[in-house]
């Protein structure tokens, strides 16, 4: 994997929705940006800028330089949704995203140019009608962006794939969903509320990140909602569930994650032999920050 900015990526989503939006092909279905990911991540986030835009504005100051607050704040307004799937190791990152936004053709294309270091190829696919679609994908040294629609961006991995399943979904006539993602990641990341929301089907790196504290437990996932604590806008209040593979490891894990968050027996609930919900988390926003990492 290379190496890139993830910051830079956010950046280039939120300056795009600066601007006013252009028009989209008329007479085709409206596409859900998490329709777009693949399953080949590791973390999954919803971020709808609603609940926390300031974490789109840090995301924006911290990763790019020379940016103002005042710049990253317009931004940020434009932003409705971002889904992402990402991959980390100790030294790379690797990014998928799509997210809801207002996309113009003329800041795209003054953007995007040669002059800036990028180049263009023509994607073309066939609508339902078998006549030509065509998309435009722009990369540079590091990475792809495409703007299927005035709404939606692409950023990242197989932005190839990624337009091929907006045309798929696009054209298509009833609502049945096309996802490569595994259902239990979709319906989590679709709940109709205004949470961000992560899962971690590769849980065990997040985990040591989160508490601090090498804690293998044989889990299948962890998923999790994050939402601002009403007494006290510098921190989330957070609730993790865990799957494990062996329900014999649930009690042990119990007692350290309820020592790891400082909770008390009726924070740490048992919902199924193998399946644990830990509620009542404290953790500032600027730990949190650091933990995503984006």
């Amino acid at each position: 994997m290379k190496k890139f900015n993830n910051g830079l990526l956010i950046f280039i989503t939120a300056f795009i929705c600066i601007f006013a939006g252009c028009r989209s092909i008329p007479g085709r279905t409206a596409v859900n940006p998490l329709d777009l990911l693949d399953g080949r991540s590791s973390f999954y986030l919803r971020i709808p800028a609603e609940t926390d835009r300031n974490l789109i504005v840090r995301m924006l100051q911290k990763n790019v330089a020379g940016i103002s607050e005042k710049d990253a704040a317009t931004a940020a307004e434009r932003i409705d949704t971002i889904y992402a799937g990402l991959n980390r190791t100790k030294n790379s990152a690797e990014i998928q995203l799509a997210a809801s936004c207002s996309v113009p053709e003329f800041a795209v294309s003054k953007i995007f140019s040669k002059k800036n270091g990028w180049t263009s190829d023509r994607l073309v696919l066939s609508n339902s009608q078998n006549k030509a679609v065509s998309y435009v994908v722009y990369s540079d040294k590091t990475l792809s962006v495409s703007f299927p629609s005035e709404d939606i961006v692409c950023i990242g991995r197989n932005v190839p794939s990624m337009i091929e399943t907006y045309n798929t979904v696009a054209e298509k006539t009833d609502s049945g969903v096309v996802s490569d993602l595994d259902s239990m990641i979709y319906e989590w990341l679709s709940a109709p509320y205004a949470d961000i929301r992560f899962f971690a089907s590769k849980p065990q790196s997040f985990l040591t990140i989160l508490t601090g504290t090498n804690l293998n437990f044989k889990l299948v996932y962890v998923r999790g909602i994050m939402a601002d604590d009403p007494r006290n806008s510098s921190q989330y209040i957070m609730q993790l569930e865990f799957e494990f593979r062996d329900y014999r490891m649930l009690p042990a894990a119990k007692g350290a994650l309820s020592v790891a968050f400082g909770l008390t027996d009726s924070d740490v609930i048992e919902e199924t032999p193998s399946h644990l919900k830990v509620s009542n988390i404290k953790i500032s926003k600027e730990q949190l920050y650091k933990i995503l990492i984006l």
